[in-house]
């Protein structure tokens, strides 16, 4: 339910609560310290009072007889308590007998002498009480000893107070702290609210920024990033980065649109050059043959182009089961070397072979896939290097790894095409010689059949001193999970790639 609610109103309402709450425990804590504050003034106020009176008993060095007559009692207590609105006190004085000996004549109440009070006053301590009384109030009373060389007399001054003014104090300062508290609040809300907002500001710009893009193609603007180093400006950045390789990957798909085009272009159109000039009047049976034998060997490479690319679709995707098997490294090699010969002899270049580093001489590894590709790059460093010169094919082993190693001396390889030589159709030839084989799908191919095993390919190479590929593959492949449903998802989008290319090869 929480979800629904706009981002800014959750983040304002929780700044309120926690600002409520915040207030409410510095008002409980004001509270507190105002009740104790006004109650210890009280009690001291009292305390002083009966230790005069006490005092001024002691000085007259003679007994109040008569409770009727308080005489400095009343003056003592008007002195002490006058001015203070919220005091009017109380006094009377008691002897060992129980009986009340002086009391000012203000008192309305009986001050009671409970049996707590009394059994402190013999320890010589004094005692605060507070009582209910008859019209409502609270009285708040101090029983105190009166001593004698350290020695309890028997006799008690009592001395209490109305604690009308003190609890109406106590009351208005909550009543105050409650008030602040609700205001604060509110104003914590209204505060919270802006503050989101403007907060918010950034991720509504960029939001109108990214809405501004459109729908289009052209990924090449970015976001501008906010000053302040926080996580609105690496989402920016994180952003920024995406849409470059939204536009990386738009302009790989429109070069692979073309690089198809140009690809099936040259055989279509020797298939219809062969076709129109066969029938453009009657020829011999042997021109018929020749036709037809130039017809079907640019539909093997059309068809070629084809299931090279359906192949790749699917490494890509992942929806190519592996088969892991125990291989001979002796015996693959020297079927990997024969599948090969042919081009090597057409090309005058020798093949060297060094099996000699290999401790082990059995690998698991899908045989059928890790052919295809290690003959991908045999082809490619065949056609790169010039007649009379030796390719290198090492096979070494690690501890964890197999290391397949293809070095040719031929031209080498650019630094700034190293990054795209994996590309689907590039060529560092810009010309697209299609006289000296491929079409650009090879290495991608590779790259892709090696990765199914978890393997990559590394590249290395200088100017006019040939390229190095390493095939490098683990020892043990992990299996690797996927969703029930994400093999299907992966064969319905190559079959669409397929059925793409049949159509744009049927018109």
């Amino acid at each position: 339910m929480l979800s629904r609610i706009p981002i800014r109103i959750r983040l304002s309402v929780s700044h309120a609560i926690w600002m409520a709450l915040i207030f409410v425990a510095i008002g409980i804590g004001v509270s507190k310290v105002v009740e104790d504050s006004v109650m210890q003034s009280l009690d001291a106020t009292l305390l002083t009072s009966a230790k005069t009176l006490r005092d001024a008993q002691h000085n007259q060095k003679q007994n109040l007889s008569v409770y009727h007559e308080p005489g400095d009692w009343e003056s003592i207590i008007d002195e002490f308590f006058g001015g203070r609105r919220y005091v009017r006190a109380y006094a009377q004085l008691i002897d060992p007998s129980g009986k009340v000996r002086a009391r000012t004549s203000n008192i309305r109440v009986n001050l009671a002498v409970s049996t707590a009070s009394l059994e402190r006053a013999k320890m010589g301590q004094e005692t605060y009480e507070t009582y209910r009384i008859a019209s409502g109030g609270s009285l708040r009373q101090l029983t105190l000893p009166v001593m004698r060389h350290g020695q309890f007399t028997g006799d008690l001054i009592q001395v209490a107070a109305s604690m009308s003014a003190a609890l109406n104090t106590i009351r208005n300062a909550r009543m105050m702290l409650w008030i602040t508290l609700g205001l604060g609040f509110f104003v914590s809300l209204v505060f919270g609210y802006l503050l989101t907002s403007w907060s918010l500001k950034p991720v509504t710009r960029i939001t109108r920024e990214v809405a501004a893009l459109g729908f289009t193609d052209n990924f090449d603007r970015r976001l501008k990033l906010p000053s302040a180093e926080d996580e609105l400006r690496l989402l920016v950045r994180t952003f920024n980065e995406m849409l470059g390789r939204i536009e990386d990957a738009f302009g790989r798909l429109r070069r692979f649109a073309g690089d198809v085009s140009h690809e099936l272009r040259t055989p279509i159109a020797v298939l219809r050059g062969e076709a129109e000039l066969a029938l453009r009047r009657e020829r011999t049976p042997e021109e018929y043959r020749n036709s037809m034998r130039t017809i079907v060997h640019e539909a093997e490479q059309m068809s070629t182009i084809v299931e090279n690319l359906l192949l790749l679709a699917r490494a890509q995707g992942e929806a190519i089961q592996i088969n892991l098997e125990e291989v001979g490294l002796e015996r693959f090699v020297e079927e990997l070397k024969q599948s090969v010969a042919k081009n090597f002899e057409a090309k005058q270049v020798t093949l060297s072979v060094d099996t000699s580093e290999c401790q082990d001489k059995t690998a698991k590894m899908a045989s059928g896939y890790v052919t295809l590709a290690l003959k991908n790059i045999l082809l490619n460093a065949c056609k790169h290097s010039s007649p009379g010169q030796t390719v290198e094919f090492k096979v070494h082993d690690k501890v964890n790894e197999w290391h397949f190693e293809i070095r040719d001396f031929g031209e080498g390889i650019a630094e700034e095409a190293l990054p795209y030589i994996f590309d689907l159709f590039y060529r560092a030839d810009t010309a697209r010689n299609r006289s000296s084989g491929g079409v650009g799908i090879g290495l991608s191919l590779a790259k892709a059949l090696i990765s199914l095993h978890n393997g990559r390919i590394e590249v290395t190479s200088e100017a006019k001193q040939g390229a190095t590929f390493t095939v490098v593959l683990p020892r043990e492949v992990p299996a690797k999970e996927k969703s029930p449903h994400r093999p299907m998802a992966q064969r319905i989008r190559s079959w669409r790639r397929l059925n793409w290319l049949r159509r744009w090869v049927a018109s």
